[in-house]
């Protein structure tokens, strides 16, 4: 099969294209060349800006895909432009985002029958592309919804969200901020357990019109996220709990990974016949290693704000610890 890869050299997108090339389809990159090709793969390119796709219908046209992987498009007016030059596509596989679901979603896995109800802009603009797409198109669509994604490439999460910082913090034993002590539910994924996914989508007809969870096969506690990261590095860790209420009163729209967060793939596991088989210790082990390998951990006294914040949270601990004491007399 001729395949089209929007996107196709990022930290996710790249495990796509290799994933699609090594099941032996014919790939060509659409991407403004800025990123090098995946170790190992060599395929055409053609260079441009997402928003100028229409401009370059001549060279896709010349290449005829059969089926296109869209893993940058973030708004309706993108998703339009899958529509005008795919309309005879066999598949067309979109990259969405649980952020479709919105952030509060309680504490039971969520499946694909929930009823989106996003919040961000970001989560907003996702299930409008979905939508469109599925309307327009219909069986040809495939709609794939990550949740954190991890492996080679990406940053671990803090409490600001992927953060360069974070590594740094654990291993030099700094007390690290987190939600109500790191209470809530997050369900990361590895991005070698999508590219596998979506390569499967392609030719199945299971996934004919369908919306999948692209998730992992554990929920975790955040609490558990930032241990396992401290296992990796051989030290203790220490958490200092963020009151939720108060930092929602400021963040209108926070970081996604600080509030319960978890998905089930048991639709798209049973559908395309792939179980995901990386578990939270070894796709955070890829990740902090590669961090640490490539140079994508910083000194976190660059940025200071979070040990103001942990001062001022152990001084109320200490406070509060007095007080109980007093009442447990």
């Amino acid at each position: 099969m001729r395949v089209l890869i929007i996107g196709g050299t990022g930290a996710f997108s790249g495990r796509v294209t290799e994933r699609v090339v090594a099941a032996g389809h014919e790939v060509m990159l659409y991407n403004r060349g800025q990123r090098p090709l995946p170790d190992g793969v060599a395929v055409p390119v053609i260079r441009g800006e997402r928003s100028a796709l229409r401009d370059h219908a001549g060279e896709i046209a010349e290449f005829a895909p059969e089926a296109v992987i869209d893993s940058i498009c973030f708004q309706p007016e993108e998703a339009a432009d899958l529509v005008a030059l795919f309309p005879q596509a066999r598949r067309v596989v979109f990259i969405s985002s649980v952020d479709a679901y919105g952030e509060d979603i309680g504490g039971a896995p969520v499946t694909e029958e929930r009823e989106p109800r996003p919040v961000t802009d970001y989560g907003k603009g996702k299930l409008a592309c979905e939508r469109l797409l599925l309307e327009q198109l219909g069986d040809a669509v495939t709609v794939f919804r990550p949740s954190h994604i991890l492996g080679r490439g990406f940053l671990t999460t803090s409490l600001w969200s992927r953060s360069p910082y974070l590594v740094d913090r654990v291993r030099k034993g700094k007390p690290v901020p987190a939600i109500d002590g790191g209470r809530n539910l997050m369900t990361p994924v590895y991005a070698g357990n999508i590219a596998e996914w979506v390569a499967r989508s392609l030719e199945s007809p299971a996934a004919n019109g369908e919306v999948f969870n692209a998730v992992g096969p554990e929920i975790i506690t955040q609490r558990r996220y930032y241990e396992i990261i401290a296992e990796i590095l051989g030290v203790p860790i220490r958490l200092v709990a963020v009151p939720s209420h108060l930092f929602r009163q400021r963040f209108a729209s926070p970081p996604q990974f600080n509030w319960h967060r978890p998905y089930s793939c048991a639709k798209v596991t049973s559908a395309l016949g792939h179980a995901p088989a990386v578990g939270p210790e070894a796709m955070l082990r890829e990740t902090v290693e590669y961090m640490m390998a490539h140079g994508l951990v910083r000194d976190c006294s660059e940025d200071p704000f979070d040990d103001r914040l942990v001062e001022l949270l152990l001084r109320h601990e200490a406070e509060l610890d007095a007080l109980f004491a007093q009442k447990a007399g």
